[in-house]
C-alpha cells in the first residue's frame, strides 16, 4: 500500500515537473490548419499567427510558451476566434506571454498550466481539457444555431491551473474536471447594452451582454458562440473548482461544478478574492474558507447579486462559509432613481445610452451614437447632421362593399342561406408623403388608389387632393377630417337614394338585423350580415323603375346605412423616417421610444442580495457580512431540501453588519395556493350522477346521457336495417336506444376522447342488435353534430369531470419541507430585519446579540381550519390547511430597506405648502407591501384564534429556543411563533421613540410571542417607549402581545407605553410562575397623557377622557373547544402583576363572565398577586371586573410598590425615595415615572409616620412642617 502511494505521489510530482520544466524559449510545435485561413511565422522566440478568416482551427502537437517566449494572434476583429487543439500527450505550459486582440481557445485533455510568470492579455480566452474537432463556420442564416459541443476525450484528464496573470476584455473561461486559480484573473470589460431592432429598424428592446469569468467543472459543455456563453452538460464527475488567488471582474464571476446532471462529489473551494458585480458559486460541496474575501455589487443597476447554490444529497454535500462577504453598491445614492424607475428612455423621445448619447442607425442594423448639437447631431464619425423628417401620412377607410359569406344557416334543418358580409379591413384611400424641416413642409406627394376605390372614398380623395394643392392642411386634425367625410357620406347617401328611387320600407331591407323564417321558427342575423336573397329581391323591384340600378349600388348604400364607413388617419410608422441629413446627403435615423416601449425599458435598480441555497447542510463560521459606507447588504438563505431530508443551517461566531439591510432564512418551497375542486353532480332517481364538460364546445356540466342526447343525426340517414330479432330499425332509432342504455350511463369516461367513445360503444351496440354492422355507421357519426352545430369528430374533444375550483385564500395544502436553524455567538449590527420564515422545525439562538434598529421575525407557520364540500350536493366538511405568512421571502427581505425615506413599509411623507402648513402626499410605493405587513405581523396575534370556521393552531414539532442571548432593538420589534418557545438566561429588549407615520407599523406589537407553551427561565421581556404621541403600538397590537401558556422561573416582563395597550393576551392564555410569585414578575406602566380641563360634563381633569389607553388587555376574540365551550380568558397564578396607570389610562380591561361566558376575563388565582393603580373615574366601566383577588392601590401604595420593584428598602418616605431613583438596576429603568405623575397641587401630600406606624401626620405640599422620627428602615 505504501509503495502504491509513493508511486502515485511520484507520478504527480513527475507530471508537475514536466509541466514546469520547459525551455525558456519554447513555442507551440507542429501545427496543422484544419479550418480557415492563417499564416504562422516565427522570429527566434516570438511566434505570430496572422489570422485571415473570422474563425480558424489549428491542431498542434504541443502548445507551450517558454518564460522568455511570446505568441501573438493578430485577428480580423475582437469577435474572431482562434481554436487551438493539442493532439500530443503533454500538458500545455504557459510561462511567457500570450497576446491576442480577439478570442483564443486552447483545448488540451492533458491539462493547461499558466505558471507564475505567465502573462496573458487577450480579448477573450477559453482554456479547457474538453475538445471539439474543429469549429463550424459562422452561419449565414440567423435561424441557424451557432454553437460548439466540447466533449471529454480522456477518462483521466489533466488540470487547468493558473499561477500567473490572465487579463481579458470580454471573457475568461477555464473549464475541466479540476480547475485551480492561484494567480490573478482580471476581466476588464464592462457589460454592454445591446440594442435590438425590429424589422422596421425601430428600437425594440435592450439586452445586456455580460462579461464573465467562469471556472467550470463538468463532463462536457456547449459553447453558444453567438452569445459567447457556456452551458455545462453531461454525466456525473468528481469535479473541483478552487480559487486561492484573485478573480476580479467588472461584471460577472461564475464558479460552477454543476452541469446537466448533478455532479458526484463536485466541490468548489474559495480561499481568495472574488470581486465583481454579479457572482455565482454552484456545486455539491462548497467551502469558503476564513481567508475567503468576496466583494460584489459594484453596479446596482446590473444585478448586484451573490448566489451560492449547493445541489445534491451526497453524504459529503454541504456548504461551509467563512471569511468576508461585502456588498459594494452605494444604495443610498440611487434610492430616488430606484423609486421612480430609470426614465432615460422617455416616451416620444430619442433613445439614449448610459452616457446620454443619442442612439441612431444608418442601415437599420448597426447602432451608432451621436452627441446633441444645435439644430442637429454630431455623430461618432465627426460629421454634423441636420434634423429632417420624411413622413408618410395615411387616410384609410373601411371597404364599402359586401362579400359573400356562407355562415348563415339553420342548425336544426341544416339549411344554409347565402349572406353578404362587410369585410373588416382598412383600405388606404390616400397617402401623403412630405419632408418636414424646422416645421416647414416640402416635397409633398399624393398617392391615390382610384383603381380600387368606390365612389364615396374616391370623392373624399379628390377633395383632400384639392386641399393639399391649396396648401390647406387642416384635415390633419382628426375632427376636421371627421366633419369632411361625414358631409361627403351624407351627400353620397342622398345621391344613391335618389338614383335608385328607394322608399323607406325598401331601405329597411338594407339595414338592421336580417330575419328569415324556416318552418315555424324565425332566425335573426346581426346587422353585419345582409341576406343575399333580400338584396336580389330588392334589386328586381328597383330595376322596374330604374333599369340602370346595379347590385353594387345597393350594397354601397347598405354600407352607409349600417354605419360601416368610418375614416381614420395616422402616420405610417413603417414608412415614416425621422432622420438627420449631412452635407453629403448621408442620412441617419435616431431611435424613437414609444409609450409601450418606454414601459418595457424601465430599469429597476436592484438592491445587493446574497442568496445561499442548500439541499443538505449549511455552516457559516467565523464569517463577516458587511457593507460599504452609504450602502446596504441583504442576505437570503434558502433550505431547498426534500421533505425526507431535513436541512440544517448553522451560523457560528459570525458578525452581521448590513447597513440597514435584512437577513432572512426560509424555505425554497414555493407557495402554492390551496384549491378545492368540488365535484359537480346531479341527483336522479336517488343516485348521484357525475357531470362532465366536453372540451372545445359550449357543452358544460352535463351528464353523459345529456351529452349523448345533444348529438343530432342528418335526416338522410333514415334507411332501416334488419335486427337479430327480425325487425327493421334505422340508425337514428338505434341511437335513441343506445343513449338510454343503462350500461352506457355507468361508464367512467373521464379524459376519454369523446368521438372514440361514441364510435366504439355505438358500433358495439349496433353489432349486438343488427344482423350485420352497416358501413354507414362511421359516416353517420362523422357527420353528426352537437346541438350547437359543432362537430363531434374532433380529436381534441374529451370528457372532463365537471369541477368547481374554489381557492382557499392564504392557505396551501402541504407542509413545507422542514429545516433547522442554529445561531451560536452571532452578532447583528445595523441590520433592519432578521427573519426566519415559515417552514422551519427548530430554531436555536445561543449567545446571539443584536443592537440598533432591528425587526426580529421568527415564524414557523401555522395550520388553519376551513370548510369545503366534496360535491356540490354534499355538506361542508372541516379541513386543515397550512398558513405561511411570508409568501415571498426575497420581497420581504428587500421591502424594508429601500423606500425613499428609509421607512419600513408604506408611509405618508409630510411636506409643507406655501403657507408653511403641513400636508400629506401619499407615496404609492407599496400598497401591496402594507397588505403583506398586515398579514405577517397582525394575523399571528390580533387575528390568531378566529371563529370556528378559521381556527388557527400551531404546527406540531416546531420550537424556538433562545439561550444566553441579548436581543436589543431600537424602534424595531420581535415576533416569535412556534408550538414551543423556550427562553433561557436571555433578555429581549425593545426601546422606541420614533414617531410612526407609515400605514401599518403602529399596529405591530413591539414584542409578540405566540406559542402553545412559552417558558421564561431567568429571562426578561422588556419594552419601553417615550412619552409622546404616535410612537406606541395602537389598539389591536400592544407593547407586549402574548398568546399561549407562559411559565416563568426567576423571570420578568416589563412594558411601558404611552398609547394603546401595554400588554395584551388573546384567546386562552395562562401567565404563571413555576413555583411561586417570585418566579414571574410582570410590571405594566401606562403613562398616557393626563387630560386637561376643557369644561366637560365630567368636570376638570377627569380620567374619563382617556379610556382607549389600557395597561393590560385580554383581547376580545372568543376561543372555543371542540364541544363549543368558551375557553377564552387569561388566568394568572404564581406571579406578581403590577399595573400603574397614573395619568389617565385604564389599568386593565376585563369583564364579568359569570353570566356571559363569551366576554374576556382576567382570572386571578390565590397564588397570584394582582395590584393596580389608575385614576378615579366618574363613569363606571363594565370592563373593570376581575375574577379573584385584586388590589386597587392608592398613590402611596403605588409608590411603595415602585420602590420594591426597584429594590429600594421599605420606607414611608416613598415619594421622596421614588423621586430620587435611578433605575438601570432590577428592571433596567422605570423611566423616572414619578416625574410623569401630574396630580393637582392641592392634593399633593406627604405622610410621615413613626417607626411603628402608630402615629401619622399628613403635610400638604404648601405646608412647611418639621417632625422628628426614629430610624428609617
Amino acid at each position: 500500500m505504501k509503495t502504491s502511494l509513493s508511486l502515485i505521489s511520484l507520478a504527480i510530482l513527475s507530471s508537475s515537473a514536466i509541466a514546469n520544466n520547459i525551455d525558456v524559449n519554447a513555442l507551440p510545435k507542429n501545427h496543422k490548419l484544419t479550418q480557415g485561413e492563417a499564416s504562422i511565422s516565427q522570429n527566434n522566440n516570438a511566434m505570430t499567427i496572422d489570422q485571415k478568416s473570422d474563425r480558424v482551427s489549428i491542431d498542434w502537437e504541443s502548445f507551450n510558451i517558454g518564460k522568455q517566449a511570446s505568441v501573438t494572434f493578430n485577428q480580423p476583429a475582437s469577435s474572431s476566434i482562434a481554436y487551438n487543439r493539442v493532439t500530443g500527450a503533454d500538458v500545455s505550459t504557459i510561462q511567457g506571454k500570450l497576446n491576442a486582440n480577439g478570442r483564443v481557445f486552447l483545448a488540451n485533455p492533458n491539462g493547461v498550466i499558466f505558471t507564475k510568470d505567465a502573462q496573458v492579455n487577450v480579448g477573450a480566452i477559453l482554456a479547457t481539457t474538453k475538445e471539439v474537432e474543429k469549429l463550424a463556420e459562422k452561419p449565414t442564416r440567423s435561424y441557424t444555431r451557432d454553437e460548439a459541443s466540447f466533449k471529454r476525450k480522456k477518462e483521466q484528464e489533466g488540470k487547468i491551473r493558473n499561477e500567473g496573470v490572465i487579463q481579458a476584455e470580454e471573457a475568461i473561461y477555464l473549464v475541466g474536471d479540476k480547475v485551480v486559480n492561484n494567480g490573478k484573473l482580471h476581466l476588464t470589460g464592462n457589460p454592454e447594452e445591446v440594442i435590438k431592432l425590429n424589422y422596421s429598424g425601430n428600437l425594440d428592446g435592450i439586452a445586456v451582454k455580460n462579461k464573465t469569468v467562469l471556472l467550470g467543472a463538468g463532463d462536457s459543455f456547449t459553447f453558444d458562440l453567438a452569445n459567447f456563453s457556456i452551458s455545462l452538460t453531461g454525466k456525473q464527475v468528481a469535479g473541483l473548482i478552487e480559487n486561492k488567488g484573485a478573480i476580479i471582474s467588472n461584471d460577472r464571476i461564475l464558479l460552477t461544478a454543476k452541469g446537466e446532471d448533478q455532479l458526484k462529489h463536485s466541490a468548489v473551494n474559495n480561499a481568495g478574492l472574488l470581486e465583481a458585480n454579479d457572482i455565482a458559486i454552484e456545486g455539491g460541496k462548497i467551502v469558503l474558507t476564513e481567508q475567503s474575501d468576496i466583494r460584489y455589487g459594484k453596479d446596482s443597476r446590473n444585478g448586484a447579486t451573490l448566489k451560492i447554490t449547493q445541489t445534491g444529497k451526497d453524504k459529503d454535500a454541504s456548504i461551509k462559509i467563512g471569511g468576508k462577504i461585502t456588498a459594494l453598491a452605494q444604495t443610498d445614492k440611487v434610492k430616488q432613481a430606484t423609486y421612480h424607475h430609470n426614465d432615460r428612455f422617455q416616451s416620444g423621445k430619442m433613445a439614449r445610452d448610459e452616457q446620454g448619447k443619442i442612439l441612431y442607425t444608418a442601415d437599420k442594423k448597426t447602432i451608432a451614437k451621436a452627441e446633441q448639437a444645435e439644430n442637429g447631431l454630431i455623430g461618432d464619425d465627426g460629421k454634423r447632421y441636420t434634423n429632417q423628417s420624411d413622413v408618410v401620412f395615411v387616410i384609410s377607410a373601411k371597404n364599402g362593399g359586401y362579400q359573400t359569406d356562407r355562415r348563415g344557416y339553420s342548425p336544426e334543418f341544416n339549411q344554409k342561406f347565402e349572406a353578404l358580409r362587410l369585410p373588416y379591413r382598412d383600405e388606404r384611400i390616400l397617402e401623403i408623403s412630405y419632408n418636414e424641416k424646422n416645421g416647414e413642409l416640402s416635397d409633398i406627394k399624393i398617392i391615390k388608389r382610384n383603381d380600387k376605390l368606390d365612389s364615396i372614398n374616391s370623392k373624399i380623395a379628390d377633395i383632400l387632393e384639392e386641399k393639399i394643392k391649396a396648401k390647406d392642411y387642416s384635415f390633419f386634425k382628426k375632427n376636421e377630417l371627421d366633419s369632411l367625410t361625414a358631409k361627403v357620406i351624407e351627400e353620397q347617401k342622398q345621391e344613391l337614394i335618389n338614383k335608385l328611387g328607394i322608399n323607406e320600407q325598401q331601405l329597411s331591407l338594407l339595414s338592421g338585423d336580417q330575419t328569415v323564417k324556416v318552418g315555424e321558427r324565425v332566425y335573426t342575423a346581426p346587422a353585419v350580415y345582409l341576406l343575399k336573397s333580400n338584396v336580389t329581391q330588392l334589386l328586381k323591384e328597383v330595376q322596374q323603375n330604374k333599369p340602370d340600378a346595379k347590385f353594387e349600388d345597393l350594397t354601397l348604400l347598405a354600407s352607409i346605412l349600417n354605419n360601416r364607413r368610418p375614416v381614420s388617419q395616422g402616420i405610417d410608422n413603417s414608412k415614416t423616417k425621422t432622420g438627420f441629413l449631412n452635407d453629403e446627403k448621408k442620412q441617419i435615423y435616431p431611435l424613437m421610444v414609444s409609450q409601450s416601449l418606454s414601459e418595457k425599458l424601465k430599469q429597476n435598480i436592484a438592491l445587493p442580495l446574497t442568496t445561499i441555497s442548500t439541499q443538505t447542510q449549511l455552516e457559516i463560521q467565523n464569517a463577516e457580512f458587511n457593507h460599504i459606507e452609504g450602502g446596504k447588504h441583504n442576505v437570503m438563505i434558502l433550505a431547498n431540501n426534500a421533505k425526507d431530508n431535513e436541512a440544517t443551517i448553522r451560523l457560528q461566531r459570525s458578525h452581521i453588519n448590513l447597513g440597514g439591510g435584512a437577513f432572512g432564512i426560509g424555505s425554497a418551497t414555493g407557495f402554492v395556493p390551496l384549491q378545492e375542486n368540488i365535484l359537480q353532480v346531479k341527483q336522479e332517481n336517488g343516485q348521484l350522477i357525475s357531470l362532465y364538460n366536453v372540451t372545445g364546445t359550449s357543452l358544460k356540466q352535463k351528464t353523459l346521457n345529456e351529452l349523448l342526447k345533444n348529438i343530432k343525426f342528418y335526416k338522410e340517414f333514415e334507411s332501416k336495417f334488419p335486427t337479430k330479432d327480425n325487425q327493421q330499425i334505422s340508425l337514428p332509432e338505434l341511437w335513441t336506444q343506445f343513449v338510454e342504455n343503462p350500461t352506457i350511463q355507468n361508464k367512467n369516461v373521464e379524459n376519454v376522447n369523446f368521438y372514440t367513445f361514441v364510435k366504439e360503444n355505438f358500433k358495439a351496440f349496433v353489432q349486438d342488435k343488427l344482423v350485420t354492422v352497416p358501413t354507414q355507421v362511421d359516416t353517420v357519426l362523422s357527420r353528426s353534430t352537437f346541438s350547437d352545430g359543432s362537430t363531434i369528430n374532433s380529436s381534441w374533444k374529451k370528457f372532463e369531470i365537471a369541477k368547481q375550483a374554489t381557492d382557499i385564500p392564504g392557505l396551501t395544502g402541504h407542509q413545507y419541507a422542514p429545516f433547522n436553524v442554529e445561531l451560536n455567538e452571532v452578532t447583528f449590527q445595523k441590520s433592519k430585519d432578521f427573519i426566519i420564515a415559515d417552514g422551519f422545525k427548530t430554531v436555536q439562538l445561543n449567545k446571539v446579540t443584536s443592537k440598533d434598529e432591528i425587526g426580529i421575525y421568527i415564524n414557523a407557520g401555522n395550520q388553519r381550519s376551513y370548510f369545503s364540500k366534496e360535491t356540490n350536493l354534499s355538506e361542508n366538511v372541516k379541513k386543515q390547511g397550512y398558513e405561511y405568512l411570508i409568501a415571498n421571502l426575497e420581497e420581504r427581505i428587500t421591502r424594508g430597506n429601500f423606500s425613499v425615506l428609509n421607512e419600513r413599509y408604506d408611509f405618508n411623507q409630510y411636506n409643507w405648502d406655501v403657507n408653511n402648513k403641513p400636508f400629506t402626499r401619499k407615496l404609492a410605493h407599496s400598497e401591496r407591501a402594507t397588505r403583506a405587513a398586515n398579514r405577517e405581523l397582525n394575523r399571528a396575534f390580533a387575528e390568531w384564534t378566529g371563529d370556528a370556521t378559521s381556527q388557527r393552531s400551531h404546527i406540531d414539532g416546531t420550537k424556538i429556543t433562545i439561550r444566553d442571548s441579548q436581543l436589543n432593538s431600537k424602534d424595531g420589534f420581535m415576533h416569535l411563533l412556534a408550538k414551543d418557545v423556550d427562553i433561557q438566561n436571555s433578555r429581549l429588549t425593545v426601546n422606541y421613540a420614533r414617531p410612526l407615520y407609515d400605514d401599518f407599523m403602529p399596529k405591530a406589537s413591539k414584542i409578540g410571542i405566540n406559542a402553545k407553551n412559552i417558558r421564561l427561565d431567568h429571562s426578561h421581556l422588556f419594552v419601553s417607549g417615550e412619552d409622546k404621541l404616535n410612537t406606541s403600538a395602537m389598539p389591536g397590537a400592544a407593547g407586549i402581545f402574548l398568546i399561549g401558556d407562559v411559565v416563568g422561573k426567576n423571570s420578568s416582563i416589563y412594558a411601558k407605553t404611552y398609547q394603546g395597550y401595554s400588554i395584551r393576551t388573546s384567546g386562552k392564555t395562562t401567565l404563571s410562575g413555576e413555583s411561586s410569585a417570585k418566579d414571574l414578575r410582570i410590571t405594566v406602566i401606562h403613562t398616557g397623557p393626563y387630560p386637561k380641563d376643557s369644561g366637560s360634563v365630567f368636570g376638570a381633569n377627569s380620567a374619563d377622557y382617556f379610556i382607549e389607553g389600557i395597561g393590560f388587555d385580554v383581547g376580545d376574540i372568543i376561543q372555543r373547544d371542540e364541544k363549543g365551550n368558551v375557553i377564552s380568558g387569561t388566568t394568572l397564578s404564581n406571579l406578581e402583576f403590577n399595573i400603574f396607570a397614573p395619568n389617565g389610562a385604564r389599568a386593565f380591561k376585563s369583564y364579568d363572565n359569570s353570566s356571559k361566558d363569551y366576554v374576556p376575563n382576567i382570572k386571578v388565582m390565590k397564588s397570584a398577586i394582582f395590584n393596580y393603580f389608575e385614576r378615579p373615574r366618574i363613569v363606571s366601566l363594565a370592563s373593570n371586573v376581575v375574577t379573584g383577588k385584586s388590589q386597587a392601590l392608592s398613590l402611596r401604595d403605588m409608590l411603595r410598590n415602585i420602590d420594591q420593584i426597584q429594590g429600594v428598602k421599605a420606607s414611608n418616605l416613598g415619594l421622596q425615595q421614588a423621586s430620587n431613583t435611578n433605575l438601570p438596576t432590577a428592571l433596567n429603568q422605570i423611566d423616572n415615572i414619578i416625574q410623569n405623575v401630574s396630580l393637582p397641587e392641592e392634593r399633593s401630600e406627604v405622610e410621615i409616620c413613626d417607626e411603628n406606624n402608630q402615629e401619622c401626620s399628613t403635610l400638604p405640599s404648601k405646608m412647611n412642617g418639621k417632625v422628628s422620627v426614629g430610624e428609617i428602615l
